[in-house]
């Protein structure tokens, strides 16, 4: 079953986090899909407070959804145990109509490859060629359809000599170790074991009588017998050589499930082979990889959630196949090439719409995933404090701590309590917290917000040594950070960047330095954005 991604923010906060891991969850519940909430980035104190509190796990981190080989569907592959013979290898592949084979070890690591035009080769060694290797005594019987009468090795290597011409002449070319293929020739077979062949290939089917079966016994030869006339059993006799002998071993190209398609696509195209292996990270055989299968692929699938603009998304989006967005921010940039379920409610957070899809599918969550979309609703409105709280919020957030069966004002404080502490952070942590970029006609405008119990003015000059680094290097038009007080309802906000005169517009207010105070301001989306938007647009005009 296709993985589908539920996909949060990046610099992810508590509504973000719970509401991918919430959707996830209904998705399962009502529809068995293989839904699975990722972050992309850090949890934040509060957060973890959060999903510590209720025993959730954090989900997966996850840094693209560009595709993968893993993502699309390639061939399933042919592979062969590198000790079978040429023989069955060939076979294999006229009956499964293959070009090539991946031969394998017993753990079904990839060894090496074998194509049909490496077996046609093999039909051209000479008998001397093939003294150098050793033959399976049990590939020969396969091969050769033969059946073993005396066994005193596991395998045969040597000069392979062939009973064709008169006795005198041919013991001249009998060496010890050798292997004899011979016809029902029973002084031939006595001698030639007198000198030291090994093995004895009599063909035709023929008996073999227990004077030559006691010779051998006594000079610890092997003797089998196969239906094959002589011409045909040499013929064949280099098809019972072990593949791994012919196979391609060295600078085999091969892919790794987890490579990205854009950056094999290249190297697909600089080797013209037919196929190229994939195999996992342990090198294990997966399948077989053709350029007809990059050339038309459905990208990851994936769901967002709290967001909707491709600025605040994960990098690969564009990639990606997405199947719905479940928001209540304001409508950004990104574009889908077919319809999807876009859910997009003013309400205070995106865990109180996916409240409203459990209410109207009939589901209650189970307590604590009712406990993390409670915690998100406090959350995001703040304790019910800000402005883009609603009625519904609250209902739901009651609702939902009913079934958890907390205390909304007691859980609320430890919460924020563990989520405000700085204690311990870095600049970067604290300015990362929970931020968002924005491009309004054109400019590039990035939105920090942190909530807290305590005043920062000791860390402030750093925030701004720290915002000036970030915008000059990234290259934003202007950065703000929002430092909210919860308790007194309003919000410092420190700035860098050269449009100081459009904050002031926004806010009608008179601006000294890098900072100014909004009393009465606590939320980024309905109070900050919208203002700073509308003034960017009406000087455009």
């Amino acid at each position: 079953m296709d993985m589908i991604y539920i996909v949060g923010h990046k610099n992810p906060d508590t509504d973000s986090i719970c509401s991918a891991i919430a959707y996830a969850y209904l998705k399962r519940k009502l529809e068995g899909l293989n839904a699975i909430p990722v972050r992309l980035g850090q949890i934040n104190r509060e957060t973890q407070f959060v999903l510590n509190y209720f025993g959730v796990e954090e989900p997966e981190y996850i840094d693209n959804v560009y595709t993968q080989i893993r993502d699309i569907k390639y061939d399933k592959p042919l592979t062969i145990s590198e000790d079978s013979s040429i023989y069955d290898a060939w076979k294999l592949l006229v009956e499964r109509n293959f070009q090539t084979a991946l031969i394998v070890d017993k753990s079904n690591t990839l060894r090496g490859i074998a194509s049909l035009g490496d077996i046609a080769k093999s039909y051209l060694f000479s008998l001397e060629e093939l003294s150098k290797y050793d033959i399976p005594i049990s590939n020969i019987v396969r091969t050769l359809r033969g059946k073993v009468v005396l066994q005193n090795a596991d395998s045969t290597k040597g000069n392979i000599v062939v009973a064709a011409m008169s006795l005198d002449s041919f013991l001249k070319r009998v060496s010890k170790d050798c292997t004899l293929i011979v016809g029902n020739r029973e002084n031939v077979q006595i001698e030639a074991i007198k000198k030291g062949a090994k093995t004895l290939i009599i063909t035709g089917n023929h008996d073999v009588s227990e004077e030559v079966i006691d010779v051998a016994k006594k000079h610890n030869c092997t003797i089998i017998v196969v239906p094959y006339d002589t011409f045909d059993t040499v013929r064949l006799i280099s098809q019972c050589l072990p593949v791994s002998y012919i196979m391609k071993k060295e600078d085999i190209i091969f892919f790794k499930e987890t490579d990205y398609i854009n950056e094999i696509k290249d190297t697909m195209l600089k080797y013209k082979y037919r196929n190229f292996p994939v195999v996992d990270n342990n090198r294990k055989v997966l399948g077989l990889l053709a350029r007809r299968h990059i050339l038309d692929y459905e990208g990851k699938k994936v769901i967002l959630v709290d967001h909707n603009e491709l600025s605040q998304s994960v990098d690969g989006i564009e990639e990606a196949k997405i199947l719905e967005i479940i928001d209540h921010h304001r409508v950004g940039g990104i574009a889908t090439d077919s319809p999807i379920l876009f859910r997009n409610h003013p309400v205070g957070s995106t865990s109180t719409i996916i409240n409203k899809i459990f209410e109207e599918n009939n589901l209650t969550p189970e307590p604590k995933i009712a406990g993390i979309m409670c915690a998100a609703i406090l959350s995001d409105t703040l304790m019910f404090r800000s402005p883009t709280c609603t009625s519904e919020d609250i209902r739901a957030a009651r609702k939902l701590a009913q079934i958890v069966g907390i205390d909304i004002d007691d859980f609320g404080i430890k919460m924020f309590k563990a989520g405000t502490s700085l204690e311990g952070k870095t600049v970067e942590e604290i300015f990362y917290t929970d931020f968002k970029d924005f491009i309004i006609n054109n400019l590039k405008i990035g939105v920090g917000q942190i909530n807290t119990l305590a005043g920062t003015e000791e860390l402030d000059a750093k925030l701004l040594q720290f915002m000036e680094k970030v915008l000059n290097s990234k290259n934003y038009d202007m950065i703000l950070l929002m430092i909210t007080d919860i308790i007194n309802e309003g919000s410092k906000i420190l700035f860098v960047g050269e449009h100081k005169d459009i904050l002031e517009k926004a806010f009608n207010i008179e601006i000294k330095g890098n900072s100014f105070y909004l009393p009465k301001v606590v939320s980024r989306k309905k109070q900050v954005v919208p203002s700073i938007f509308k003034i960017v647009n009406s000087c455009s005009l």
